[in-house]
């Protein structure tokens, strides 16, 4: 039996994912994937796929380290929710479980009063991608970092 050719097995994985990606916006990555597949000679047809690849490298790399500005363009601003326990950690930072599941932790040791739980809170984005935990009602605030 002989070795499968690069191309031989390149071509079924590429032609597979051309169909499980998304119809919006990868026309063109298909379109260009179907026109290298009408090459007949096993060369042109890997330089045309090796050039593909290569663009989505090129865009991999115009990405880099921005990875995450999708993502906080879509997060809201601030949240709402209800401490459902609050525990004092190491040097008194306290961990607060809320509703919806999340859990974050005091970045900052203070002797203010601390929040016990059934109390409604407010987690809002500060400064250098910080975060700032207060009461709906109240005034106080602590600086907070997500742990879950």
């Amino acid at each position: 039996m002989q070795p499968r050719s690069r191309t031989t097995v390149l071509f079924p994985v590429l032609l597979l994912a051309s169909f499980t990606l998304p119809a919006a916006g990868n026309e063109p990555l298909r379109e260009q994937w179907l026109q290298c597949s009408q090459f007949s000679d096993d060369s042109k047809r890997l330089a045309c796929f090796d050039r593909i690849t290569g663009n989505l490298h090129e865009q991999a790399e115009q990405k880099f380290g921005r990875e995450q500005e999708q993502a906080i363009k879509e997060a809201p601003e601030s949240i709402t929710a209800t401490i459902t326990s609050a525990k004092e950690g190491a040097f008194g930072k306290y961990i607060f479980t809320l509703d919806n599941g999340q859990v974050w932790q005091q970045v900052e040791s203070s002797d203010r009063a601390i929040w016990r739980g059934g109390e409604r809170v407010a987690v809002e984005r500060g400064a250098f991608g910080s975060f700032i935990m207060h009461k709906v009602t109240g005034v106080r605030s602590l600086r907070v970092r997500r742990i879950q």
